[in-house]
This record gives C-alpha cells, structure tokens and sequence, in this order.
C-alpha cells in the first residue's frame, strides 16, 4: 500500500527512514510533551479550572490521532438521544479542508447522518458549546475533545482501537499519540474498538493495559459494520455486500487505513492498493489523477468521510464511497440529563 511520511509516523514503522523521522522531530516532540503534560497538571491539580455552560455535556475523544471510531460513535449516540426526545447539538472542531457544502468533512458527515440534531462548527468547544446552549439544546455532544480541558464534561468517553490503544508508543509530532497514554485515566467509558480483530489472549492483554491507567472507567465494546455503498456524487445506497470479487483500489484522507482496508477486504473484494493521503486532507483534481493512475481498471472508492470533497470535483461520478455504522456490544452508561451548577460560568473540576 502507498503510504505518506505521515501515515509512517503514525503507524508502528520501525524502519530506518522512520525512525530518522522521529529523531529529526525529537525537540518538537520534547516541547510538546512538556506543554501538554503541564497542562494536564495545572487541570488535575485544580489550579486550572473547567467552565460549565449550563448544560449536560458529552464528551467523545481519544488519545490517538483519528481512527477509532469517534464520528461513528457521535453519530450513534446523536441519533439515539433524538430519537429519545433530547435536543441534541454536537459541537464539531470543523478542521481540515472543506467539502462542498463548505463545511469541514467530519462536520458534513454528522449533519448528513444526524437529521434534526443542531451541528455546531467551532474551532474553540468552548463558546460553540455555549452557543448550542442558546439554541436551546438540552444535551451537547463534543466530537474530538479528551484533550479540552477548559470546558466541563458531565461524561468522558475514550475511543480505543484494540489494535494499537496505546498508538505506536511516541507523542505527537514524532507519533499518534495527543497526549501520554496516562489521559486514559479521564475516562467515565472505554469503548474498545476492532476488537473483533484480536484474539482472546490479545484482548485481554489489551484490557489489562487500559486497567493500568484507569481501572474504573465502563468498558464497552463496539465494531464497524459496513452499510452500504453509493455513489459520491449521489444516489441510493446499495447493500454493501455488492462488492464482493470485485477489484477496488481504495484512497483515502484519514488518519489511518488500516481499518477501511480491512472493512473492504472483510466484504470479499479483492483489494488492488490504496493510496493514503493526510488526515482531513483536500482533494485536488491532481489527486485524482494519481489514485486513476494506480488504479488502472479497479474500481474506485474512498470513505463517507472523504466523499463531498471528491464530488466537489467534475468526472468523479464513478467514485462510491462506503458507510459504516457502529454496533455496540454492551451498554453505555445513561446520558446525563441535568447539571450540578446552573451558573454559566461558574468553575467546576469535575475533569
């Protein structure tokens, strides 16, 4: 598979050219373990204090760079409290390139898979919260936002792939990990996910690794399911299953591939090569122009994720992308319906 300097960062590499990677980003890595780290310090010992903003807040986020399966979660989870009667928002960070609609892709997706939940886009959670709390929202939802210590969570939830919990074991930049593996401590609840991949032996090793640093937290388990595929530009999704000894090069602008490939493989296609681009990356019709070049005759396909920022672009209208679900295997804890403190600005050191 063709994979970016980035991707080789993020994944286990133990390569010589990987490992001249990290040690060319040592002093950043260094600058930012010690910042985050004094950070989490300042949070956990109260002298930084967290805002509430007057109502129940969620939080949905992990200790690696992207994907576990944080959307698919907000999506389930959204969906649910919706259709429960809760008015839902979910504040989205809205990074990364812009689909066509102009929104960030995470940002398109939810609004496209969350019908009648409010979706806020903010580079900051904290005044997008507040904003959601003006609307009237009466459960707030954060996608990505472990690491956002300045706004009041009423739950912690902490995404973990089984594969890599940990990542690859190096602090960003030099490797996936947001902040040390110690932040898995936070946790209300543990969802572990592709743990469908791993044997018992290897799962239960994996949950004693998450039980050294938090051994409270609900463990759920959950797996990616795919739902169907369509086209990018359109059009009615057919059963996943249709792909099946089919020849698919598949591209994607994702955090890692690994997954995705394994999704399409598991469905019996044959998989050609993938053509890995970064996280949130913008697509250019130059980028097509490389995936059409190493796919030959295979059949195209990207992720939801991906789809807007392809079909923003003319001639794409081969291209189909695959949905996925989550299914969880267990039950979370109920979502909060009150607060403690109703003053907006109040400090509060629940996290």
């Amino acid at each position: 598979m063709l994979t970016s300097l980035a991707d080789r960062l993020m994944a286990g590499r133990d390569d010589p050219l990987t490992l001249v990677l990290r040690l060319l980003l040592l002093p950043l890595t260094l600058t930012y373990l010690v910042v985050i780290t004094t950070r989490n310090a300042l949070y956990d010992g109260g002298l930084l204090k967290p805002k509430r903003v007057g109502v129940p807040v969620v939080s949905i986020g992990n200790v690696t760079v992207g994907g576990t399966g944080k959307t698919p979660l907000v999506v389930h989870l959204a969906n649910a409290a919706h259709a429960a009667g809760r008015k839902v928002a979910v504040v989205s960070t809205g990074y990364g390139a812009k689909a066509g609609d102009g929104r960030s892709d995470e940002a398109g997706l939810l609004a496209a898979r969350c019908p009648g939940v409010d979706v806020i886009v903010a580079p900051d959670k904290l005044p997008g919260a507040r904003e959601a709390a003006a609307r009237g929202a009466d459960l707030i939802l954060l996608d990505d936002a472990l690491q956002t210590r300045h706004l009041h969570r009423d739950l912690e939830i902490v995404v973990v792939d089984a594969r890599a919990p940990l990542g690859n074991g190096w602090v960003l930049p030099a490797g996936s990990l947001r902040e040390p593996a110690s932040g898995i401590g936070r946790a209300d609840v543990l969802v572990l996910t592709h743990h469908e991949r791993l044997a018992d032996e290897s799962l239960i090793e994996v949950e004693n690794r998450l039980r050294a640093y938090n051994r409270t937290a609900t463990l759920v388990y959950a797996s990616h399911r795919a739902r169907g595929v369509r086209p990018v530009t359109g059009g009615p999704e057919v059963d996943p299953a249709t792909l099946a000894g089919q020849e698919l090069f598949l591209f994607a602008g994702i955090a890692s591939t690994e997954g995705f490939i394994d999704t399409i493989e598991g469905l019996g296609a044959e998989v050609t090569g993938c053509l890995a681009f970064p996280d949130h990356h913008g697509f250019v019709p130059a980028d097509m122009a490389a995936v059409r070049a190493y796919a030959r005759t295979a059949r195209l396909v990207c992720t939801e994720k991906d789809a807007a920022k392809v079909a923003a672009m003319p001639g794409n209208d081969d291209v189909v992308c695959l949905t996925i679900d989550l299914e969880l295997d267990g039950e979370l804890p109920a979502l909060p319906t009150a607060v403690v403190a109703e003053p907006t600005d109040e400090p509060a050191g629940h996290h």
